[in-house]
């Protein structure tokens, strides 16, 4: 007989660090709107709707900065898809990177060159903002582009915690900011605006509270991707596929009951991890 359970908190995640970040990231954030040239919104190419800032775009805007949006993770997904989805949706311009596999720095570095011609500046340096949610590569990017390992990175979102300058050339001068999650989005209570972050790795899979419900909206949002990576027919219901993994792992309680939570954070890993492509 199956468990059953319903979604609910099993542990209490350490989300303080995000709570902390709501009032001074934004305002770090704004800063550099105001004084960058060159705006880089670093977007997962796994998630593009779900990694895009919009009221930091809209932002942008009304500064009148360049927007380039930086598609970042590009071996993690259908190359031709993802061009074909940026055209419909009109995300121009945009650089397809992987930081991983090393590809797309040139054509970044060019794009930025190029548009930092077009800027008037008078103090003769351009400064280029990088800006995403938390995890998507920011810092990994400027190291790539800079070749050096001046900016900080880390596994754990949130990692970057203060603005970090690195210089990309004589005249241009690269800022990397902590990942901001859009202010309507705070929420600790609103599961689905959590279950966004973790499926992003905007919050680590250690730190979420309701991890079964995670896998749930993963497998509704990825239909089959789940079943296919651990090869467990479940039909889309996250019951099935956590209780089939939870004893092909031997995750079990007191009682030989599977460990939903144990189980459903080593989904979670697995997937935060990118160990499982949409296009598998």
């Amino acid at each position: 007989m199956r468990v059953k359970y319903s979604f609910s908190s099993r542990r209490t995640g350490n989300i303080s660090n995000i709570k902390r970040q709501r009032e001074k990231y934004p305002k770090i954030l704004l800063n550099m709107i105001r004084v960058c040239d060159i705006m880089l919104e670093v977007l997962d190419a796994r998630f593009i709707d779900k990694t895009r800032n919009l009221v930091i775009e809209d932002k942008i805007c009304r500064h009148e900065k360049k927007l380039i949006f930086v598609i970042n993770k590009i071996d993690l997904v259908d190359v031709e898809k993802l061009k074909k989805d940026l055209n419909e949706k009109k995300m121009y311009p945009y650089v397809l990177i992987s930081c991983k596999t090393r590809v797309g720095g040139s054509e970044l570095r060019n794009r930025v060159k190029i548009e930092a011609k077009k800027v008037k500046n008078r103090f003769n340096r351009i400064q280029v903002g990088v800006i995403g949610y938390p995890n998507t590569g920011k810092s990994s990017l400027i190291n790539f582009l800079t070749g050096t390992g001046s900016a900080k990175t880390g596994k754990e979102p949130g990692f970057t915690k203060g603005v970090q300058k690195v210089k990309l050339t004589t005249g241009i001068l690269l800022m990397d900011t902590p990942g901001v999650i859009p202010d309507i989005e705070y929420s600790d209570s609103m599961r689905e605006n959590v279950a966004k972050h973790a499926i992003v790795n905007a919050r680590s899979y250690n730190d979420v509270k309701e991890p079964e419900f995670i896998v749930h909206q993963i497998m509704q949002d990825f239909p089959q991707i789940l079943e296919n990576f651990y090869k467990i027919p479940a039909d889309g219901d996250a019951e099935i596929l956590i209780e089939q993994l939870g004893k092909q792992k031997f995750f079990l309680r007191r009682g030989g009951l599977i460990d939903i939570d144990r189980t459903s954070r080593f989904i979670l890993k697995d997937w935060q991890g990118g160990k499982i492509h949409k296009n598998i």
